[in-house]
């Protein structure tokens, strides 16, 4: 068994992703002929997948990073059950395509930049699909994450009848609106200087997480009136019923902090147990579920090759309703993001040792945990938002030998 990473390597991990500044890269190394591609794993679920992104305001309270800013601006992305469509939409957000050397880089390690084609890379959404009704799914994000990272998580939902929500968060990661493209602001990264345990640093933090609570309830709110959407999207967004799944390190407790904060979210999946931070004095809850807990179903599906929070006991403790605690086997911090199934690619293309993004992935077989993830996120779904009951979270199943039921 490989060692297990602490969540504080893996959320550094992860902000390296989008922290690395465009000067620290030099000049591509292969021509556009020789780079690898990459390709999606095309959604299981018998609908075709649509997509369109609209541009929200919210005026009720100042941009949490740049304070001078008095209303938060963003673009949320709906991607949904459908019929026909126009052509792909990019992998990639329009933020991240523009600069996908830049953040992708901070995975690479010590390899050159311009190795990959991050940028070309398409997904199965469409564009111009006639929409379809279906229950409402909100995705929260890691760390300084992109949407464009958790594309497969959102399509094959949308695939099997759903309608799935992802904000991208303003100043932590390169967004494209209307009128502009706004890159990282400074005001987004950690306080300069501050030790990861100081309590700037904690501070940070919990204005992140609030940061994605408030984001993702306004975007719930405001995309039920959208003039934007059309009327069958909008319907979904007005009635429910609503789950969440936090896709990413970091994003689980956002998820269950959600669900605690709006009562029109019924169901919470989680792919991670940080749900404290570091402190002088120990581990301290970042947000408020940790001690006043949920009353609503939760699954949690954490990555074996990453050691628990401290506090996630007394989290699992507080999970009053329906709850299940499963492991992906030598699973990493990345398995719940489009990660896990492009970092493969980029090992095989490029011919580097099979462990070389193990801190990423960990070193459970990628299929596997794909087909892991889509079914038992479609299982959970599928019972607490649509009443069908497949039994598969009763019992360990024979055909994902990767997941371990563990209470």
């Amino acid at each position: 068994m490989e060692p297990t990473l602490s969540r504080r390597t893996a959320l550094a991990a992860l902000a390296t992703t989008a922290l690395l500044p465009a000067t620290a890269l030099s000049p591509a190394t292969a021509s556009a002929r020789d780079r690898v591609r990459l390709r999606l794993p095309a959604p299981s679920g018998p609908y075709a997948v649509g997509t369109t992104s609209t541009h929200l305001v919210d005026r009720s309270r100042a941009d949490p990073y740049v304070t001078d800013q008095p209303y938060r601006e963003l673009m949320a992305t709906v991607t949904y059950p459908a019929r026909g469509g126009g052509p792909p939409a990019p992998w990639l957000t329009p933020g991240w395509v523009e600069h996908a050397e830049t953040v992708m880089q901070g995975l690479m390690g010590d390899l050159p930049p311009g190795l990959v084609d991050w940028a070309g890379a398409r997904s199965y959404s469409r564009f111009d699909a006639h929409p379809l009704p279906g229950p409402v799914v909100l995705v929260t994000l890691g760390h300084w994450f992109s949407l464009g990272a958790v594309r497969t998580v959102m399509e094959d939902l949308a695939s099997h009848g759903y309608v799935v929500v992802a904000t991208d968060p303003t100043y932590e990661t390169p967004v494209r609106f209307p009128d502009r493209l706004v890159p990282v602001h400074d005001a987004a990264l950690p306080p300069p200087g501050a030790e990861v345990t100081s309590p700037a640093f904690f501070a940070y933090v919990r204005t992140i997480y609030r940061s994605r609570v408030a984001d993702a309830r306004f975007a719930l709110d405001a995309l039920g009136a959208a003039p934007g959407l059309p009327e069958p999207l909008r319907r979904s967004l007005r009635t429910g019923p609503v789950g969440v799944v936090g896709g990413g390190t970091g994003a689980g407790l956002a998820a269950l902090q959600l669900a605690h904060d709006d009562p029109r979210v019924a169901a919470a999946a989680v792919g991670d147990s940080a749900v404290g931070w570091p402190t002088p004095d120990g581990t301290a809850p970042i947000t408020t579920v940790v001690e006043d807990g949920l009353d609503g179903p939760v699954l949690a599906v954490l990555p074996g090759a990453v050691d628990r929070d401290p506090l996630w006991d007394r989290q699992w403790t507080g999970l009053r309703g329906w709850r299940r605690e499963l492991e992906v086997r030598e699973g990493g911090h990345a398995w719940l993001t489009d990660l896990q199934t492009v970092l493969p690619q980029v090992v095989r293309g490029l011919d580097l040792p099979t462990d070389h993004f193990a801190p990423a992935l960990g070193t459970a077989d990628p299929a596997s945990v794909l087909a892991a993830r889509r079914t038992y996120l479609r299982a959970f779904f599928d019972l607490h938002l649509r009443g069908r009951d497949h039994h598969l979270l009763d019992a360990p199943s024979p055909r994902h030998r990767v997941v371990r039921f563990v209470r």
